[in-house]
Parts: C-alpha cells; structure tokens; sequence
C-alpha cells in the first residue's frame, strides 16, 4: 500500500508541473484586464493567456512553514480594500456562496480574483495554495485551473469565459497558528490538557478557492484540516500539454469502475440505480444540508480487501489535505463502513458515462460524466462537519 501511495503522489506531482496558468508571472499568471472588461473574464482576457513556467510545488511550499504563515503572507500583500474582501468571519453566511459553474452564470464568488492580483500578489496566493494543501491537493487543482487555458485554446468554446485568472481566493476568520489542540470530524471534541490546546478551539480559519469546475472548502481546527464540502470538476477531462497528457480525474472514474467490476453478481445487482442525477450530483452547490436516502448495496458485506479499495477511492478527495488529517479522516471512514453503502449508474465497461455515490453518516462523494464529452464532476461532504463547523464548536 505504501508503495502504491508513493507512486500515486509521484504522479500527481507530475502532473502539476504539466499545468500552464495565468495567475502570475513566475508560478503562472496575468496582469489585470486592460480590454474593457473590469472583470477581465470574457474573451479578451481569454486572449491575452500567457503560457508560463509549470507550477514546482516544493518550491512555491518551501517559502512557509505552515498554512496560516502562507495565509498571513499573502493576506500582507493586498491593500486594505483587496483585504476586506479577502477576508470574513468564519460562521459568515456568504461561505455558501460557492458554484461550479464559469462566471457570466455565476457571479457571486467571495474573495479576491486571481486574474485582478499583481505578479507578487499572486505568486504569494500561489504559495499559500502549495503550503495549504498536499502534493497530491495541489496537482489537482492546477490540472482542473489549467483545463480553462485549454477550453480558452479551443476555438469552438473561446467566446466563452474561460481563464485560469478566474479563479477566486477567500478566507474565513483570521489565520492562526497553533501547535497542539484538535477537534473529531465527527464533531465530538479531543480533550485538551493545556490552556493553548483550547484556545485553538477558539480560533477556527478556513478558506475557499474556486471557480468553474472547482470549490475547495477547507477549514482549519487546532492542528487539523477539514475539507467538506470540497467540489472537483473538469473539462475536458484530459487535455494534452507540449509536456504530456493531464486528467485530474482519471483514477477517481477508474477506481469506481474497478469497485463495481469486482463485486459478485448479488452485489452488483444491489448497486445498480435506475436513474443518476439531472446535474450530475445530489448534492452539487446549492445543497448544503440536504442529505439523499442512502441506497445501493451494503459496504459492510463486502470482504476485507473490497473494503479497502473503497477506502482508497475515498482518499483520491482525502488526500488533497495535508496528510495528517486525512489519515485522521480516512480512519473515520473505516470506522463506518458498516453504515456505508456504493450506489452506481451506468455500462461497467468504461466506455460510457458513469455515476458513483459512496454515502455513509459522515460521508457523501459522488462522482460522474457528463455525457459522452469528455467532463467529469464530483464532490466531496461530510454532512456531520460542513464547513468545519462541528469541529469548532
């Protein structure tokens, strides 16, 4: 297993370094629109996308030793109005304000806009992304930022709004550092032995980035990463660069394929759903506390190595955290394979479009295709500690 998990960071990390972006000059970048359009989203600021150096996660992470240092980093490069917009307080209502779709559909985005940052600014922004998530998280990202340079390239959709500066950046609560002090996902607080432990409680951050096909929704709780609800999209689902061929999704359709493959002709049967979801996920944006009856076959008949794979199709979302947490997270689904059930629709062959759901008490991922074009989205809850909210009480 440590080898397989060794290879697939390898991989990942790869990818990253494939990504080419316009958030900044030396990670990736694009200097504020000048074409008349103040949002710098429509076709102009499309045209004006520069093919820079790929993303080096080591580098852009070594700058910082923890989140919050990137945080506090780059929130010191923006002006007081550009902070103001950065930041707001952690139960604040507007962290809802999340979509997958491209802007001119949806315009309600909180934070501060990559494409509007300076060079410094969002060589920082992309130093705070590097240091806040794992290498595995961050390749991840840039392959889904990167597909909108490869839509603005496709003559066939480039009226449209797509750019990697169209991605925006947000926190919730002030970044802060602690040592010692964690809260269950589950929402049952660890008890702490000191003063510091507890006041790390106190002093809940979080943070947002998104844009079309992306919504990470991290919070941070004492020393632990929280990540629901965290929304990952792409299109197209693979896209070719003058270094290779990026998919962020590829293991997460063919790990479920393999899931349903493996299983006996009685579990298959019990998996199979009659419809998928008109969006393409029950529980996309805009579905905050709704939780779907669960349905399809039984996790906890399976035996011990089926088990396990669902384990790790689980952490293709889980180890976008920093690695810690998602062990933490990934031991909680363990513990609750006998509540969780694999819902399924679609051919079992992979060539057709697909839908998956694993859900169990603190779980929910869904993922699909859409259509036969080559897009793919998926999302990732616990509906027990949206937001981080339980956590931090």
């Amino acid at each position: 297993m440590a080898t397989q998990d060794a290879a697939h960071s390898a991989a990942r990390r790869f990818v990253a370094l494939l990504v080419l972006s316009s958030a900044c000059g030396g990670c990736g970048g694009a200097a504020p629109s000048d074409d008349g359009d103040p949002a710098g989203r429509g076709a102009g600021a499309a045209s004006k996308v520069r093919a820079h150096t790929a993303f080096d996660y080591e580098r852009l992470r070594s700058a910082h030793r923890t989140a919050a240092d990137a945080a506090l980093a780059f929130l010191d490069t923006l002006s007081p109005t550009q902070r103001t917009e950065a930041v707001l307080g952690f139960d604040d209502l507007r962290r809802s304000n999340w979509s997958n779709l491209p802007p001119g559909l949806f315009n309600d985005r909180n934070g501060v806009r990559l494409g509007d940052l300076s060079e410094t600014q969002a060589e920082a922004a992309h130093r705070f992304l590097a240091t806040a998530l794992s290498a595995d998280g961050h390749a991840t990202t840039m392959a889904v930022v990167g597909a909108e340079d490869a839509l603005a390239a496709d003559s066939l959709v480039g009226g449209f709004y797509w750019s990697s500066g169209n991605y925006w950046l947000a926190f919730f609560g002030e970044p802060v550092n602690v040592v010692q002090g964690a809260t269950g996902e589950g929402g049952e607080g660890i008890e702490a032995d000191s003063p510091p432990a507890a006041a790390a409680r106190d002093e809940p951050w979080g943070w947002q980035f998104g844009g079309h096909h992306l919504a990470i929704n991290m919070s941070v709780v004492g020393e632990r990463s929280f990540l629901s609800p965290t929304f990952v999209g792409v299109e197209p689902a693979q896209y070719a660069t003058t270094q290779g061929t990026v998919a962020p999704l590829a293991e997460h359709r063919a790990a479920g394929l393999a899931i349903m493959n493996a299983l006996d002709d009685a579990q298959r049967g019990q998996a199979f759903a009659d419809a998928r979801p008109s969006q393409g996920a029950l529980t996309g944006a805009g579905k905050d506390g709704f939780v779907p009856e669960a349905d399809g076959v039984a996790v906890g008949a399976w035996n011990a190595a089926l088990q396990e794979r669902l384990v790790d199709l689980v952490g293709l979302w889980l180890r976008m955290m920093p690695a810690e947490s998602a062990a933490q997270r990934l031991a909680e689904v363990r513990e609750d394979l006998g509540r969780t059930y694999f819902t399924w629709h679609g051919a079992t062959d992979g060539a057709h479009p697909i839908y998956y759901r694993v859900q169990g008490p603190r779980l929910i991922v869904e993922f699909s295709t859409q259509g036969e074009d080559g897009h793919e989205h998926s999302i990732y809850r616990n509906p027990a500690n949206e937001y981080g909210r339980a956590s931090a009480r």
